[in-house]
C-alpha cells in the first residue's frame, strides 16, 4: 500500500489535519498520564490483565446490551444498541498486538461504536499469540466473517484498533480479492491506529516515539516476533 501510495500522484490534500477539540485534548492529556509508567512495559502474557484493565477503563455507552455467542465457531461478543437492523452487522477486532484483548475488555469502546452507527456488533474472540502465532488469528475472523451469513448478516462493516486494524485489512483485502465468496457484503472498513507494517520499517517509530502513550520499538519488536513466528514479516496477510 505505501508502495502504491508513493508511485501515484497523490493529491496535496490528501492528509487533512485535524486539531483536537478541548475536551479531547484533556482525554488525551489523561490517558498519557494514566499510561505513562507502563509504556514500554506490556511485554508477554503477563501484560494481559494490565492491559484489558486499560479497555476496561472505558467509560460504558447507555442502552447498549452484552450477549455471549459464537460466530463461525469463534465465541465472542455481541454488542446491541438499542436500535439496530437484524441483517446489519459490525464485526469488530480488538486490539491488543496479537497477543492480548478479549470481548469483554472492548465491550464498551464497541458499544459506543455500535451506538453512534445504529447497528449491532460482534466481537471475535479470535487466539492469541504466543500460544497461536499467524496465521491463527487471521483464520478466526475469516471463520467469523463467514458465519455471519449463517447468523442471517447480510450487510457488514468491518472494524479494528491496533492489531484488529490489521486484521480488519487484511480480512478486507481477502474480501476484495474474492478469497472469501459469500453472500455478505462488505460495505465499510474503518481502522484506527492499525498496525500495517511489521516490518517495523517506518520512520515514524523514532520520529514519534514521544509521543506514542503506550509502546517502545524494542517492545513492539519482540511482540511482532512473536506473533510471526517463522512468518516473513512481510507476508501480506501478516503486514497489509
Amino acid at each position: 500500500m505505501q508502495n502504491a501510495l508513493r508511485s501515484s500522484a497523490v493529491p496535496e490534500d490528501f492528509i487533512r489535519l485535524h486539531p483536537l477539540s478541548p475536551e479531547d485534548a484533556q482525554t488525551t492529556k489523561f490517558m498519557r498520564e494514566m499510561s505513562a509508567g507502563i509504556k514500554g512495559k506490556l511485554r508477554g502474557i503477563e501484560a494481559r490483565g494490565p492491559f484489558d484493565a486499560i479497555m476496561e477503563g472505558v467509560i460504558p455507552p447507555d442502552g447498549v446490551t452484552f450477549k455471549a455467542g459464537t460466530v463461525g465457531g469463534i465465541p465472542g461478543l455481541w454488542v446491541r444498541p438499542k436500535h439496530f437492523r437484524t441483517d446489519e452487522a459490525i464485526l469488530h477486532l480488538h486490539g491488543g498486538w496479537f497477543h492480548w484483548g478479549t470481548s469483554q475488555a472492548f465491550r464498551h469502546l464497541v458499544g459506543h461504536i455500535a451506538t453512534q452507527a445504529q447497528a449491532q456488533a460482534f466481537i471475535p474472540d479470535y487466539r492469541l499469540a504466543p500460544e497461536h502465532p499467524f496465521p491463527a488469528a487471521v483464520n478466526d475472523v475469516e471463520a467469523s466473517y463467514r458465519g455471519l451469513e449463517k447468523a442471517g448478516i447480510h450487510r457488514v462493516a468491518v472494524t479494528g484498533d491496533s492489531a484488529g486494524g490489521n486484521l480488519a485489512l487484511v480480512l478486507s483485502s481477502l474480501v476484495a480479492t474474492q478469497a472469501i465468496s459469500i453472500d455478505v457484503k462488505l460495505v465499510a472498513t474503518a481502522v484506527m491506529s492499525p498496525v500495517t507494517d511489521l516490518t517495523l520499517s517506518g520512520a515514524s517509530y523514532d520520529t514519534r516515539a514521544e509521543a506514542d502513550p503506550y509502546f517502545v520499538v524494542s517492545e513492539v519488536t519482540e511482540l511482532a516476533r512473536s506473533y510471526l513466528a517463522s512468518t516473513e514479516p512481510n507476508h501480506p496477510l501478516a503486514s497489509p
